[in-house]
């Protein structure tokens, strides 16, 4: 009960006078109690809490130092940590979003984090089916760390999770966060896509059941064209995208504005429109492009409309021959077993 709740209490009547002299002639002091039910004798007995009538041999005063003890030995609420630059993060999925099955929970952080188990144990992800889980730390190509929250296997649809967390008191290192943490999300359909470099067709599917397949060209299987192999995320959605060879090198130039894009790779993987692979007959039948899949307008504009952010995107086949980015080039975590995924925690051990 705390003190003010203490303020609040009724006094009692008859069986503890409150306005009583004590034996000792001390000051009346206020006598605050409370009931407490004793096991098997269906009996009242009154208990005395906080100040009271204090006679000789009631206890009162045991008791009174006995809460004074437990007072002491509750720890005090750590510290807000203000001292330093302040550690900026970007967290992914934004908050009340609907994502895919595949989305992690993703901090990207703006400078490095030196105490990594310190920033994990502070936050926590609960979800409404109790999805098992997991914290991981990654590097992007461009340097910039980034911890992500796996589950074990995909989301269940439907899941709603949240993340939450007092990073305030946490010192990353030099630094200090400047609020607390406090964000949900849930989980969307069941939806896949499948790029078969084999047999050059894109497939979408839906709770398990194919509902559009595409002709699609995949990349060249030459050095720096070929398409990366292995399971990513579909992470942003944007109408145009101006690509370039000078921006991801490669034996061809290229400098064209690609329409319906979605990014699976920060090194510039996309599922997007590819006009001139149609009119070339590359689509359904050879792999040319620089990496990306290709799809016909029409086709790319159904896939863009219908796919969310998170969704799981697989690309397999003989001329999938390109270099493995690791799981920071995007969220690639799903390319590390479970176990191998446990170990990038930095409490791992």
């Amino acid at each position: 009960m705390t003190p003010s709740a203490l303020s609040r209490a009724p006094r009692q009547s008859a069986s503890v006078p409150s306005r009583r002299r004590p034996r000792s002639g001390s000051a009346a002091l206020r006598l605050q109690a409370v009931a407490v039910a004793v096991a098997g004798t269906g009996v009242l007995v009154l208990a005395g809490c906080g100040g009271g009538n204090a006679q000789a041999g009631s206890g009162t005063d045991g008791e009174q130092a006995a809460a004074a003890a437990d007072a002491a030995s509750v720890p005090a609420a750590p510290a807000r940590i203000t001292a330093g630059p302040e550690a900026e993060f970007d967290l992914v999925p934004a908050p009340g979003q609907s994502v895919g099955i595949a989305q992690p929970v993703s901090l990207h952080f703006k400078r490095k984090v030196k105490n990594k188990a310190a920033v994990e144990k502070a936050l926590t992800v609960t979800a409404s089916d109790n999805a098992e889980g997991s914290w991981g730390w990654v590097t992007t190509p461009a340097g910039q760390e980034r911890l992500d929250w796996r589950p074990k296997e995909y989301w269940k649809p439907g899941t709603h999770v949240r993340v939450t967390g007092d990073l305030t008191t946490v010192d990353p290192g030099g630094a200090h966060f400047s609020h607390p943490l406090d964000s949900s999300f849930t989980i969307g359909a069941d939806q896949r896509l499948e790029a078969d470099l084999d047999t050059h067709t894109l497939t979408v599917t839906h709770d398990g059941n194919p509902v559009q397949r595409f002709k699609m060209s995949g990349g060249e299987p030459v050095k720096d064209r070929a398409s990366r192999p292995g399971t990513f995320v579909i992470k942003s959605k944007e109408d145009s995208v101006h690509m370039t060879s000078a921006s991801v090198g490669g034996p061809k130039a290229y400098d064209t504005m690609v329409k319906s894009a979605m990014r699976f790779t920060d090194s510039g993987g996309y599922v997007h429109a590819a006009p001139w692979a149609e009119k070339a007959g590359d689509l359904g039948k050879r792999n040319k492009s620089a990496g990306c899949i290709g799809l016909s307008d029409a086709n790319a504009a159904w896939v863009f409309k219908n796919t969310r952010l998170g969704d799981p995107l697989v690309i397999k086949g003989r001329e999938a021959t390109g270099p493995d980015g690791g799981p920071g080039n995007g969220y690639g975590d799903w390319n590390l077993t479970w176990d191998q995924w446990q170990t990038k925690s930095a409490t791992h051990g």
